[in-house]
C-alpha cells in the first residue's frame, strides 16, 4: 500500500491501537505483538500499551516465522494462539471474546471464524498444532491435514473478513469504522 498500515488510523486512533483496544476489552489478557519490517516506526507507538512485543529478525520470511517469533514468548502452558492480523482492524470486541470462549470449550479445535460463508481472521490454533510454526510449516497446511480438528464458526461481524490490503480496502474500512458499522 506504500504506508505502513499498522499505523494508518482507524478512525481516529492508529490501526494497531484500534485492534489492541478490541482484544482488551474483550478480556484478553496476554497479547504479544510481533513487530520486523517498520518496527522502529510502530514500538513507540504501542509502547505505553500492555503487550509484550516479540520481534521477527527476519521480516520478510513466511508468517510462520513471525508466529515462531510470537510463541518463543509465551508461556509454556498456553492452551492455544489466537492469530490476529492488524490489517483486519474491525474485528469487534465480542468476536475476540466469542472466539476465545470457544476455545476454552474446545482446547483441541482449531477455531476459523467465517462470515456470510467467507473465511476470515483471527483463527485460533491448539499450542500443539501451532507448533508447525517453529518447522516453518504454514498454518494453512495444518488445517488441510486436520480436518478433523477444524471448526468453522459462523459470526455475525463483517470485520473478519474486511482486509486492508489497498487503498480502496482501507477507504471502506475507514469509512465502516466512521458509521460504526463494521
Amino acid at each position: 500500500m506504500g504506508q505502513i498500515k499498522q499505523l494508518l488510523p482507524v478512525p481516529d486512533e492508529p490501526a494497531i491501537c484500534f485492534c489492541l483496544r478490541q482484544m482488551r476489552l474483550a478480556g484478553l489478557e496476554t497479547i504479544v505483538v510481533v513487530l520486523g519490517h517498520n518496527r522502529q516506526a510502530i514500538e513507540p507507538v504501542i509502547a505505553d500499551v500492555a503487550v509484550d512485543v516479540a520481534v521477527n529478525p527476519h521480516p520478510h520470511s513466511p508468517m510462520s516465522a513471525s508466529v515462531s517469533s510470537g510463541m518463543a514468548a509465551l508461556p509454556q502452558d498456553c492452551s492455544g494462539i489466537m492469530l490476529a492480523l492488524c490489517d483486519h482492524p474491525l474485528v469487534s470486541a465480542t468476536t475476540y471474546a466469542t472466539l476465545r470462549k470457544q476455545h476454552m470449550r474446545s482446547p483441541e479445535t482449531i477455531v476459523l471464524p467465517v462470515h456470510r460463508g467467507k473465511g476470515g481472521h483471527p483463527t485460533i490454533f491448539p499450542w500443539d498444532l501451532a507448533q508447525a510454526a517453529h518447522e516453518d510449516r504454514p498454518l494453512n497446511q495444518v488445517v488441510r491435514a486436520h480436518p478433523q480438528r477444524v471448526q468453522r464458526l459462523a459470526l455475525e461481524d463483517s470485520g473478519l473478513t474486511q482486509d486492508m490490503d489497498t487503498p480502496e480496502d482501507y477507504n471502506q474500512i475507514l469509512q465502516l469504522a466512521r458509521q460504526g458499522t463494521a
